[in-house]
């Protein structure tokens, strides 16, 4: 205990992981500090494992959102591609999701309802649907997507092309496949965690942080386990940021479902429309499992009747479907004045050696990591490293995902049913504690 740190990390979740692995990366000491008995449990593990690339957020006024999220996939292709696992590849036109890694090819589709009487909304899915097709055909090899004139080209004609289409078509939706796709979140953090291990990070589980001493020389982190001492502290605990600095942090809620009995030819998809509370969403996960939900609300009282409604619309389009269980999973984000939700990341330094981060979206964590460093030493990281393999030592700091533990849990219960010879047992209900 007496050791001295450089840098200790509160907080074992997305933000928590990638920034210790790049500070150790950069050969810096570092401490990882985590609550729970394993790493991201908390709100990492309610992710739906949805990669943004920008698709979704082509619906807002001023695209400012998109700009960070491509501007994370430059981040991602420039600090990431050392990592065997990274198989995101860059082409002249688009990325590719090649073989096996931390991505796959469960690309979703963006159905904009028709309005015909709403030139408004016309005007808007005909924008998106232009964004997107300029997002898929970029050159990645030559020009970073977060600066966004290259996807303003041809703008006004490929508006009117995509109008025409929602305006002609047939049916109550006009369907693209976006850029957008799934990831494999616990492969992508346990190489992380395996790298980070390598170059040296300890780590400390079942450790909550009490209370954090800053003095001219250093900080003192008092946990359960003892007193650490280290030059600065960063916080990546989402809403629980505010318990240490002076931050606003607001929360949303994601009533989700686990469902199983999706047909062989279900694709993941979502439903875009003027009215929010109409869109829903489905990401399939193989084996006739998927998660559904729909749009995030403020009010946690409306979760269960909202996601009552939400699976009924589901039923519309898969029959068989039945939900395994339920879960509320908890949106951290900083905000400021008068916005509800703010999808970007945040790092600030409010203290002289106590530093917060929040990654505001999965997908930003690999630019929240980068842009931290930058910040803290006034240069990039690293681009090119080895990378370590993981064993399975590191994957086993891994919690599943919420999907995966309802799943397994809703298995187990389904196994003691039927040796009992019971009927089968209620969906399992969880509600998820809003840390990172």
């Amino acid at each position: 205990m007496d050791k001295r740190y450089e840098w200790i990390v509160v907080g074992g979740g997305i933000a928590g992981i990638a920034i210790a692995e790049i500070l150790t990366r950069e050969g810096h000491s570092v401490l990882l500090l985590e609550r729970d008995e394993r790493l991201a449990g908390g709100v990492t593990g309610v992710c739906h494992e949805w990669v943004h690339t920008g698709s979704l957020y082509t619906l807002i006024g001023k695209l400012v959102t998109m700009k960070y999220v491509l501007g994370a996939i430059d981040d991602l292709l420039d600090y990431y591609a050392c990592f065997p696992r990274m198989n995101l590849v860059p082409t002249e036109r688009g990325l590719i999701v090649g073989g096996d890694g931390w991505f796959e090819s469960n690309y979703i589709h963006f159905k904009y309802r028709r309005r015909p009487l709403n030139p408004a909304w016309t005007l808007v899915a005909a924008r998106s649907m232009h964004l997107i097709e300029r997002i898929a055909n970029h050159d990645w090899l030559r020009r970073r997507a977060g600066v966004l004139e290259e996807l303003r080209a041809g703008r006004a004609e490929g508006i009117a092309r995509n109008a025409r289409k929602v305006l002609g078509g047939r049916g109550r939706f006009v369907t693209v496949r976006s850029t957008d796709f799934t990831a494999r979140s616990r492969s992508l953090l346990a190489d992380l965690m395996a790298t980070a291990v390598a170059g040296g990070l300890d780590m400390r589980l079942g450790c909550p942080v009490r209370e954090i001493k800053e003095s001219a020389e250093h900080c003192q982190v008092v946990t359960d386990q003892g007193i650490f001492k280290c030059q600065q502290v960063v916080l990546c605990t989402g809403k629980h940021v505010a318990d240490f600095v002076n931050a606003r942090v607001t929360n949303s809620y994601a009533p989700m479902a686990v469902v199983r009995g999706l047909s062989a030819d279900a694709y993941s998809f979502v439903e875009l429309d003027y009215h929010v509370r109409n869109c829903i969403n489905l990401l399939v996960k193989g084996g006739g499992l998927g998660l559904i939900g729909g749009i995030s609300l403020k009010d946690e009282t409306q979760c269960a009747a909202y996601l009552d409604d939400v699976i009924e619309r589901h039923r519309a389009y898969q029959p068989k479907l039945e939900v395994l269980g339920t879960y509320v999973g908890v949106k951290s984000e900083m905000t400021t004045g008068r916005e509800d939700r703010n999808y970007l990341f945040h790092i600030l330094c409010p203290r002289l050696r106590v530093w917060a981060a929040i990654p505001g979206k999965f997908t930003l964590g690999f630019s929240l990591a980068p842009e931290f460093y930058r910040r803290a030493y006034r240069r990039n990281p690293r681009k090119f490293f080895q990378p370590a393999a993981d064993t399975g030592e590191a994957a086993a700091l891994i919690a599943d995902t919420r999907w995966q533990a309802v799943t397994e849990e809703w298995q187990r219960r389904s196994q003691g049913a039927a040796a009992a010879g019971s009927v089968p047992q209620e969906p399992v209900e969880t509600t998820i504690e809003p840390v990172a």
